[in-house]
């Protein structure tokens, strides 16, 4: 079973959650904050990195003044304020969202690799017809069904050549595909989503058009693919790579590391996983989450840096006096594990800069520092 929630950009975003059989599987806003206020240590006292995470999906809802002036270390930003490539942020108000508060930033964009979105300035609404079927000679090889719980994206045959190149590396140059616009914006890397695309070609469509070692093995050959272009052909060294969700990705199908483990881990910098202790208000399955924290512990052993999200604060009510416990808990839990927390509202439109303030009566402060 593997959760993922993901950016539907459609004027306004909304987050998304899905869930499939395997077991161990912005605008996009996620922000890590880091140590005291006078710098940022990386230890807390109990030896766990010391670090926040936001995670907001409605650039629209969020100021460029309330990003700068954000206290969090990295931020995974949706890179267009409605999807398309000239709402995109600039250079310049990257550099300001970078350099606007105490500690800068370290800011990735997020990217969808493994279904097509509507919104974007790829598409092509003759691909499709009325009822969103892929019209027969008229869409591109790579189109898939559309995805039903949102009904402006699609699934992609994401191996497929004419598909990444729309994600990246055409040979008309710099400044034409998304990641190359992220780039060029100054982006410090980018926040992967729908990496368990893999799984639905090889499990959920019926016929599969691919085994589960065929379709694991061409998303981690994507996700290369995006790194070393971003890193060798772009010539940003340092670019980070962060799949978010599918954890599970890194075990073969009969749940053992193998080289293609390793070819995954020598590509990305660390993982967003969502719903990890808490569905919503009510405590996750069990199983579930011991199969993920046993893959999420494998990224902590390679050095990797562990994102959570859990939506845990009440829509209805967001006060501390109703959600503390629960909050409390999650991060707790989180920050023993290795893990940087980010505690999010449970409608999952990540909407706000979500702060928590012992002041105000919760039991930690969400950012912890840099203010």
């Amino acid at each position: 079973m593997a959760d993922r929630s993901r950016t539907l950009l459609n004027m306004q975003k909304t987050s998304r959650l899905r869930r499939n059989n395997f077991i161990a599987s912005f605008l996009a806003v996620t922000l890590i904050c880091c140590g005291a206020m006078t710098g940022c240590p990386d230890e807390v006292p109990d030896g766990h990195a010391k670090d926040s995470l936001l995670y907001v999906l409605q650039p629209d809802a969020v100021s460029i003044d309330t990003l700068k002036s954000a206290a969090f270390i990295y931020l995974i930003l949706e890179p267009s304020r409605d999807g398309t490539a000239a709402a995109e942020f600039t250079a310049d108000e990257i550099g300001q969202i970078k350099h606007g508060a105490r500690c800068k930033k370290t800011i990735l964009a997020y990217l969808s690799i493994g279904e097509a979105e509507q919104v974007r300035d790829y598409w092509n609404d003759a691909w499709v017809d009325a009822q969103g079927t892929p019209v027969n000679g008229g869409a591109p090889p790579w189109l898939g069904p559309r995805n039903p719980d949102f009904q402006d994206n699609f699934k992609v045959r994401y191996w497929d050549p004419a598909w990444q190149a729309l994600l990246f590396g055409q040979s008309s140059g710099p400044g034409i595909t998304p990641l190359d616009r992220i780039i060029d914006a100054g982006f410090d890397g980018v926040y992967l989503d729908i990496i368990d695309a893999y799984e639905f070609w090889s499990e959920e469509i019926q016929p599969p058009e691919l085994s589960r070692m065929e379709a694991r093995s061409r998303m981690i050959d994507l996700i290369a693919s995006i790194a070393t272009y971003a890193r060798v052909t772009r010539g940003a060294a340092d670019f980070l790579v962060f799949p978010q969700n599918a954890s599970e990705i890194i075990l073969d199908s009969g749940g053992i590391l193998d080289s293609e483990t390793d070819r995954y881990f020598s590509s990305v910098n660390g993982i967003g996983q969502e719903d990890l202790f808490y569905d919503e208000l009510s405590r996750q399955d069990e199983t579930f989450t011991t199969a993920v924290i046993s893959n999420l512990n494998e990224f902590i052993l390679r050095d990797k840096i562990v994102l959570v999200t859990d939506y845990i604060v009440s829509t209805s009510n967001g006060e501390a006096s109703a959600n503390d416990p629960r909050a409390f808990d999650f991060v707790q839990r989180s920050r023993a594990a290795g893990y940087i927390p980010y505690a999010a509202v449970q409608d999952r439109e990540l909407s706000i800069v979500q702060k928590m303030k012992m002041d105000d009566g919760w039991s930690f402060d969400q950012p912890t520092a840099c203010e």
